[in-house]
């Protein structure tokens, strides 16, 4: 209540001379005053509270029917919301400071005050009181948002981690009791997840993931947000907890099933490029040889169409040619499995470098192919072949690098181009980088193309080795 308002004020005070001489300082005070109500004895004065609307009090503590702090302490018991000012006398005055430890407002010593004192009094302790009551409702609603959040909450020791309060959402979900916890510390409880089947997961964005265990020594994988606060005089940090044990679980079987999926794809295609393939090589490409053959028999006989025959032938060379290069593109190349990577990578830049002119720098000195299964070195050279195809249609770029390496942890591959670039926020209508992320995907890599108009393309694949892919499965 705001002193400027009406008050209707409580004195509980057995002498006469004292509650008159307080009665006729609050009439000629600058207050506001509606009521003065007056009592000799404690149980009058509890009456007249429980009769009446009363902002504030001020009692003795010595009266005929209570004597000492338990007069103060029966009000307050009753009447805590209120303010309490203590009268009392000089012998009293210890008894007074004890009061203010409990909770009184303020105190006065009869016959050692003025107006202007009493009022400055009354003004402290209503504002004190209301500061008070603001401070208990913020309290109230910070334990009800603790205590009853439905995610486990607890508060910690920012430098020895020992758990000082917990809530019950945590009790019930880690199965033990509160003093239980109040035992521990987060040590006790959690590791870090750095076992490679939970950091391989594709989270984005990535995420700080810990492993926390229940009293009966159940698993759970958590993330977990905290902040500092005072906690008692003490740097402490309040810290909330989410189980996403189940979510990690979906996620793999997500993530294994649409590893699946990419590789039946790119089977599926590999093996549709490999009968397209030989469909143009065993069969248009023996009909257009024997064009060339019936055209060079019309050549030798008939000198009347030795223009056009020979237009034809040309032409018929050049469509054989054509569908040479075409089924080699399709057939995944022989040589790759004879000559291995990079031999069949120079090749592929020596049949580019035939109808363009592009300056090709190849650094394959960090690379070791012999681990790399058939799988790998097909992704490999797929990746090329489709980013050599994009720079080719769409680049118009003078010079390609090209970097391979291997080591423990996987392949990296980089390819890049001084063409025009593109802006990787425009979505593309094409395939190509679609069927690049996609062999990535498949052993669990990480692809990056950095690009924009005017500034060429910078592509990165890392996949991982063999090794790490089946560590991953046998650990999954």
């Amino acid at each position: 209540m705001n002193t400027s308002e009406s008050l209707s004020i409580l004195i509980i005070e057995d002498n006469p001379s004292d509650s008159f001489l307080l009665e006729q300082m609050l009439s000629s005070s600058e207050l506001s005053i509606q009521k003065i109500h007056a009592a000799e004895r404690l149980d009058e004065g509890l009456a007249l509270l429980k009769e009446n609307s009363i902002n504030l009090v001020l009692s003795d503590l010595s009266l005929p029917d209570s004597f000492g702090l338990n007069t103060f302490l029966q009000i307050r018991k009753r009447y805590s919301h209120l303010p309490i000012i203590i009268l009392t006398g000089l012998s009293d005055s210890e008894v007074a400071l004890d009061a203010l430890k409990q909770g009184a407002q303020d105190y006065l010593v009869k016959g050692d005050f003025n107006i202007n004192f009493l009022v400055k009094s009354i003004r402290y302790s209503i504002e004190r009181k209301k500061a008070e009551e603001q401070v208990l409702i913020s309290e109230e609603k910070y334990r009800q948002i603790f205590y009853k959040n439905p995610f486990p909450m607890w508060i910690t020791d920012k430098e020895t981690l020992q758990i000082l309060e917990v809530n019950e959402s945590a009790v019930r979900k880690y199965g033990y009791t509160r003093e239980e916890f109040l035992q521990l510390s987060l040590n006790d409880i959690q590791k870090h997840c750095s076992d490679f089947s939970l950091m391989a997961l594709p989270t984005n964005p990535p995420r700080d993931l810990w492993s926390h265990f229940k009293k009966n020594g159940e698993e759970m994988i958590i993330e977990f947000t905290s902040y500092p606060i005072d906690y008692f005089g003490r740097t402490a940090l309040q810290i909330q907890v989410n189980d996403i044990t189940e979510q990690i679980r979906l996620e793999k079987e997500l993530d294994q099933k649409n590893q699946q999926m990419i590789e039946a794809v790119l089977n599926a295609q590999e093996h549709e490029r490999k009968v397209i393939g030989e469909e143009l090589h065993d069969n248009i490409n023996q009909i257009l040889t024997a064009i060339k053959i019936n055209l060079g028999f019309i050549l030798g006989h008939d000198e009347l169409r030795k223009d056009l025959v020979s237009r034809c032938l040309d032409n018929a060379t050049y469509a054989i040619e054509e569908v040479r290069k075409l089924s080699r593109a399709l057939i995944l190349p022989s040589n790759l499995r004879e000559l291995g990577l990079v031999a069949s990578l120079q090749i592929l830049i020596r049949d580019i470098q035939t109808v363009t002119s592009l300056d090709f720098e190849v650094n394959a000195e960090e690379f070791n192919e012999d681990n790399l299964d058939e799988e790998q070195k097909t992704a490999l050279y797929r990746i090329i072949q489709e980013q050599m195809n994009n720079i080719l249609k769409h680049a118009k770029a003078s010079n390609v690098r090209i970097y391979l390496s291997s080591s423990s942890e996987g392949i990296e591959l980089s390819i890049t181009d001084d063409g025009r670039g593109f802006d990787p926020a425009v979505k593309k209508t094409g395939v190509g980088f679609y069927n690049i992320s996609n062999r990535v995907k498949l052993f669990n890599g990480s692809l990056i193309i950095d690009s924009a108009p005017g500034k060429g393309c910078f592509l990165s694949a890392r996949i991982q080795s063999k090794s790490k892919v089946e560590l991953r499965e046998a650990v999954a």
